[in-house]
């Protein structure tokens, strides 16, 4: 991110950068909500692996661990000026730290006015719609309609979660989930099992059922989002 001019931390968020990260985290969805209130409140205490625009915010006096792996992406969203474009990520909180990247991907000056910018974000989206920015297909599984709904987006290689209740799309890594789904279909052959993306080559090739029961077991041994499953135990 070639806008940053005071490298000096701690310190508060400008007002630029703090309108970017915004326009990943909307305010109608009290989850991402709930972010903003919390990032309002900290101090940028250094930067990450990644150079300038790789932020570390945290309270006042905390400081950063490099040999902490990077917690699980909660927001991502795409910035585009006539000079100039970004893609921005914020990560999950983990041990009072967000990692956030503001990466200018063309043009080197971010401008001030976001006003005049187009904004995409997956943070977004509801049940119903089509993917961000291109409008493609996407496939819902809904676990619980409308209120747990599993997408995959071939066109963007993505699969998230939506939880009506805080509003967040809960994004899942790929290989991890697709491990799942083959676990569970008892597919051994090294020319599927191994190639995590079929999962958007040949999206027709698995059912709901299967892609619904690859996340829930997935998803009790990695927690990312809260679940009773008690819910999708079958009835006798």
């Amino acid at each position: 991110m070639q806008q940053n001019t005071n490298n000096i931390y701690p310190r508060k968020l400008s007002i630029k950068e703090k309108n970017l990260i915004f326009t990943a985290l909307p305010e109608n969805k009290p989850g991402y909500r709930e972010y903003r209130e919390i990032i309002e409140e900290l101090f940028i205490v250094g930067n990450g692996r990644f150079g300038d625009g790789n932020l570390f915010i945290a309270e006042e006096e905390a400081k950063v661990d490099l040999e902490i792996p990077s917690s699980p992406i909660l927001a991502i969203a795409n910035i585009s000026y006539r000079s100039a474009e970004v893609y921005l990520t914020v990560h999950e909180i983990f041990d009072g730290q967000i990692e956030i990247d503001i990466n200018s991907i063309s043009g080197n000056i971010i401008p001030d006015d976001l006003g005049k910018a187009k904004v995409w974000t997956y943070s977004t989206w509801v049940p119903g719609e089509k993917a961000p920015q291109d409008k493609s297909t996407v496939r819902e599984i809904h676990l619980i309609k409308n209120e747990i709904v599993l997408v995959i987006a071939p066109s963007h290689k993505k699969i998230w979660v939506y939880n009506s209740k805080s509003g967040i799309n809960h994004f899942i890594p790929v290989s991890n989930y697709y491990n799942e789904v083959m676990l569970l279909t008892n597919n051994k052959d090294p020319n599927i099992a191994l190639q995590p993306g079929r999962l958007f080559t040949n999206l027709k090739d698995f059912s709901d059922e299967q892609l619904a029961q690859g996340f829930l077991v997935y998803n009790k041994h990695w927690d990312r989002i809260e679940l009773d499953y008690s819910l999708f135990e079958k009835k006798n």
